[in-house]
């Protein structure tokens, strides 16, 4: 008998003398014996997150040594909990890893934006199961999710690039939907972006750091052979202390080195890690035909706004436009369920990225951890769907959304 609290968001806490009579589990069951199904009530991690908190003892101040009980919570390594200052703080200096950069505001503020969305609750009307299937350039997707360009996770954690890349690509496509890869500072023969897209076919996206033209146009045309949906380039990548580290310079790219870019291949062109309507707007006339709005995770600025704060307005700037009818949008930053991929579709993103979740699953579990993911991701996006009466996704828009 103990008590046991959940590792992922560090938040929901359970007592197994007590059970959880709002969840309907009955007292003296333990974690192992709960129904497969059950998700944490905060933030949706599956059971086997759960962690057993751990008694120690410790001296007392007071002279006559009597020891007292204390509860020890063990922070796993890659819990992602934004409250948590630890899991926030930058050294200096050192690689970013999944940290937020210098006091992780940028990294919070994803979370609190996304927080002050609020869903409307409306019902009364026929009912219809939700359709949450999109095309993207050909593919057709069974939702609209898709997993965040992540790499360097060899830096910490005890697993290859191309091996966590293809768990990423295998396990998206498995669940119906799209992985994109995204680059690493450690030298390779072939790209493990490359090998990764080569071993799913060509079904994902790679996404470059600004690296020199050169490289990146080879990269770009090793893409296209090897039969990637779309290509792009992570422009605030340009702050990566891993790249800068490893003697492999990253730079900002100016409007003509974005259209040669674009130029140097077929594929559909991304320009990842817009905040601003300007850069948006630039960002157009390159002829870019996905534009990402992303703080890179909070990950390279501190101190910026929320990516759900600045969406808005962004794509209204882009939708203004007569190139921006039909260029595709997509939105990260916080994205941790379902019900915050219908807050960022109904700001007006086409498609929505997720990435930590994502890692989290993929280093453990691979492949099939990922699906899992996106699967129960599935779930919410079609509970939300249901209880905002949006039959499908044009029916998502700010009519669902509460003045904030």
């Amino acid at each position: 008998m103990g008590k046991w609290y959940c590792s992922v968001c560090n938040v929901y806490h359970y007592d197994d003398e007590v059970g959880d009579p709002k969840m309907g589990i009955k007292a003296g069951t333990m974690p192992d014996d709960f129904p497969s199904d059950w998700k944490c009530p905060v933030c949706g991690a599956t059971k086997n997150k759960l962690k057993p908190l751990v008694e120690t003892e410790a001296e007392t101040t007071n002279s006559t040594s009597q020891r007292e009980h204390k509860i020890k919570i063990i922070i796993e390594k890659g819990a992602d909990n934004p409250l948590l200052k630890p899991e926030l703080a930058q050294d200096y200096g050192k690689p970013l890893g999944l940290a937020g950069i210098g006091s992780g505001i940028s990294y919070l503020n994803n979370f609190k934006a996304l927080e002050k969305v609020k869903l409307r609750t409306r019902l009364i009307c026929d009912h219809q199961k939700p359709v949450m299937e999109k095309d993207f350039f050909g593919i057709r997707l069974s939702l609209p999710l898709f997993a965040s360009p992540t790499g360097g996770l060899s830096y910490f954690e005890n697993i290859e690039e191309e091996d966590f890349m293809t768990s990423v690509l295998t396990g998206c496509k498995a669940a119906g939907t799209v992985g994109f890869t995204g680059d690493t500072a450690k030298d390779f023969q072939v790209h493990p972006g490359i090998t990764a897209i080569k071993s799913v076919g060509g079904h994902g996206v790679n996404i470059f750091k600004p690296r020199s033209q050169d490289t990146l146009i080879e990269l770009i045309q090793e893409s296209e052979r090897s039969k990637a949906i779309a290509v792009g380039v992570d422009i605030d990548g340009a702050g990566s202390v891993n790249f800068t580290l490893a003697g492999k310079p990253v730079v900002r790219k100016n409007i003509d080195d974005l259209k040669e870019l674009k130029r140097s291949t077929s594929l559909p062109f991304m320009v990842k890690g817009i905040m601003c309507e300007s850069d948006a707007l630039v960002a157009l006339e390159t002829g870019a035909d996905i534009i990402g709005i992303s703080n890179h995770g909070g990950r390279v600025l501190d101190s910026t706004p929320g990516v759900a704060d600045v969406l808005p307005n962004i794509v209204k700037a882009i939708r203004d436009t007569k190139k921006g009818k039909k260029v595709v949008i997509t939105a990260d930053g916080g994205v941790r369920t379902g019900f915050d991929v219908v807050k960022m579709l109904a700001l007006g993103a086409d498609h929505v990225l997720t990435g930590r979740p994502i890692v989290r699953e993929a280093v453990p579990h691979g492949a099939e951890g990922v699906r899992s993911l996106i699967d129960y991701m599935r779930s919410d996006i079609e509970k939300a769907m249901i209880m905002t009466s949006c039959n499908t996704l044009e029916d998502i828009n700010s009519d669902i959304l509460y003045d904030i």
